[in-house]
């Protein structure tokens, strides 16, 4: 069987990591192995799933924590196996590793860009080391994949990524997805919010995702909707999840905000979801955005977002300047023919039964 092995940092409930896990999910039976890479430290949520499957997970330190050390470890998993591929979507690192298996032979070395910029501001010291591995990548890789094409450009730059990239895109099982009155029942019967007006969110609880955005427009959303929710799907670090629940009860909304948590079925959440809020400050395309326009939610969003991700007519794009636009839109959003729109998902390629196929054939070197 063709060994291929994914450096994807963690597994952790999150569009990134999904993608990578998703590889191993919906490959072809019986033609490859995977293997994968976590950092210690972080999350390994969809790693039982993986081993289910006969796949592998090895839990490495954070390059980080001794770049030697890591790079001894790395290249004794690669002296072990005959791997046909590395696909690694830890960003710049990426190099250290990419450049590694070129050293090593490895026939297919994949750079896979997930976003348009770093979380935090980057010190002179942090640019010069992204110029450095972005030269790197160049380099060892021979394969340049991203999201979306603003994310080609921030890790390969605009005219390496226009030359040689390919836009992978964020494949979603888009039957899970459909909208479904059943679980849409069932989610709000759980919480206890048949009769109400629910905001949801997914993503995970940093200020990236810009999650305290929302919770400010709460008092005045509820001016206008009394019976309003904001349901925040996705786990955090306890720094995060704590700022994020004082600014909740600074705004004193304490009982129309649910931290739902690290959730599996986010399907069923969507579902139970009135609008879809989502105030990112960045992204690459979005996989939450994806899914919940497949569910046929209506899309309030920043207009941060790179534009490949409005796959519909569902995605209203506003500047964040404006929480006068946001809570008019907000409350404004009303589902309608919530089920023609996984077909629309589908015919824009972005069903799990045609977006990883092109990664199949570029493993065993067939593109």
């Amino acid at each position: 069987m063709k060994k291929v092995l994914i450096i994807s940092g963690g597994l952790q409930v999150g569009g990134a990591e999904r993608v990578a896990a998703n590889i191993s999910k919906y490959a072809p039976n019986g033609e490859f192995e995977f293997h994968y890479i976590v950092f210690e430290g972080i999350d390994n949520v969809y790693g039982a799933e993986i081993e289910k499957k006969g796949d592998k997970v090895f839990t490495f330190p954070q390059p980080s924590s001794g770049y030697f050390r890591f790079i001894k470890m790395l290249k004794k998993l690669m002296d072990e196996n005959n791997y046909i591929a590395i696909h690694s979507h830890t960003m710049f690192n990426s190099g250290i590793t990419l450049f590694l298996a070129k050293i090593q032979h490895i026939p297919c070395r994949i750079a896979h860009s997930h976003t348009t910029k770093t979380e935090r501001k980057v010190s002179w010291l942090q640019k010069l080391y992204q110029g450095f591995m972005r030269g790197v990548i160049k380099f060892s890789a021979n394969h340049y994949f991203a999201c979306g094409i603003q994310a080609g450009y921030w890790l390969f730059g605009k005219r390496a990524f226009e030359k040689k990239g390919i836009v992978i895109n964020n494949g979603i099982d888009t039957t899970d997805f459909k909208y479904s009155e059943e679980s849409r029942n069932l989610i709000r019967k759980q919480y206890g919010l048949e009769d109400t007006f629910i905001i949801g969110h997914s993503g995970t609880l940093i200020p990236l995702k810009n999650q305290e955005f929302l919770i400010t427009l709460l008092p005045k959303i509820i001016e206008q909707n009394p019976k309003t929710v904001l349901l925040l799907l996705g786990g955090g670090n306890e720094e995060n999840t704590s700022r994020l629940k004082k600014i909740v009860e600074d705004n004193g909304v304490g009982k129309s905000v649910i931290f739902c948590g690290q959730v599996m079925n986010v399907h069923e959440y969507l579902s139970a979801f009135d609008v879809f809020a989502f105030p990112s400050l960045r992204e690459g395309t979005p996989l939450a955005l994806l899914e919940a326009q497949t569910n046929g939610l209506p899309c309030i969003v920043s207009d941060n977002i790179p534009k490949d991700a409005f796959l519909t007519d569902l995605v209203q794009p506003l500047p964040l300047e404006d929480k006068n636009a946001w809570i008019h839109s907000i409350c404004d959003a009303k589902r309608q023919n919530c089920e023609r729109y996984v077909l629309l998902i589908d015919e824009a390629g972005y069903s799990v039964a045609t977006a990883y196929d092109k990664i199949y054939r570029i493993y065993e070197g067939k593109e």
